[in-house]
């Protein structure tokens, strides 16, 4: 009895020790949320070597396959009298800023999928155009602050992340 009473502890001991190093923090942000962060950023306009470019509209999207998030803006851009309005997707890398407390989208790029390819051939007046910007102005996007945790009303303010899980309604932040 006395022995089977010990194990019972050591049993019971170990198993409250290894849930207590797995477990972390964990906060969920919703795609309303990012949304609306992202939304108080748009629309900018950038300047570079004569070309006038603007983004607007930005709608989030969650890759929970990939487990990246990429940005559908609207991009207006003008350069000597030609202009052209095209959708393109913007994708970055997902960081965590643990000095101001916000989630970043760095690092921008324009997503050179085939759809850019087909809007060249649709706008072939406008293809240099196109080009120029993808080579030009990507250089110049400012990071995206998807969650600014000053302003969440919560009381959770992280110093960094163990980890992210994107999912098809939210982020999920592992601390």
């Amino acid at each position: 009895m006395r022995i089977t009473l010990t194990a019972i502890v050591i049993l019971v001991f170990l198993t409250c020790s290894a849930s207590a190093v797995e477990q972390h923090s964990k906060h969920r942000v919703s795609v309303r949320q990012i949304s609306h962060q992202l939304n108080q950023q748009f629309p900018f306009t950038l300047d570079f070597n004569g070309i006038k470019a603007g983004f607007e509209d930005p709608k989030l999207v969650l890759d929970v396959l990939e487990q990246n998030i990429e940005i559908e803006v609207s991009m207006f851009a003008q350069s000597q009298g030609g202009w052209v309005k095209i959708p393109c997707k913007l994708k970055g890398h997902l960081t965590f800023d643990p000095v101001d407390k916000h989630l970043i989208l760095d690092n921008l790029l324009f997503d050179n999928s085939k759809k850019t390819d087909d809007y060249k051939s649709v706008f072939a007046e406008s293809a240099q155009l196109i080009t120029s910007i993808q080579q030009t102005i990507v250089n110049h996007l400012p990071d995206l602050t998807l969650v600014d945790f000053n302003l969440l009303n919560t009381s959770l303010t992280p110093d960094a992340t163990k980890g992210l899980l994107i999912q098809s309604r939210h982020v999920q932040l592992i601390f």
